[in-house]
């Protein structure tokens, strides 16, 4: 997961969270036990990723 452009505003929750996750103090996070559903269709492995890859390599050497 990323901020999603709110860093400056959330980036201080997601540190206490975290360091609460490691001192092992599960009460106080807001996440915990909430269900994070896959995605429809993103199963599996991204085939498409070497193919994506590639056109950006043969982008960057063009001029």
């Amino acid at each position: 997961m990323g901020y999603s452009g709110h860093g400056a505003q959330i980036s201080t929750l997601i540190g206490n969270v975290l360091a609460d996750i490691a001192m092992d103090r599960k009460d106080t996070n807001p996440l915990d036990g909430m269900a994070w559903n896959a995605v429809p269709m993103h199963t599996g492995k991204p085939w498409f990723l070497p193919i994506v890859g590639a056109y950006y390599r043969m982008k960057d050497m063009l001029p």
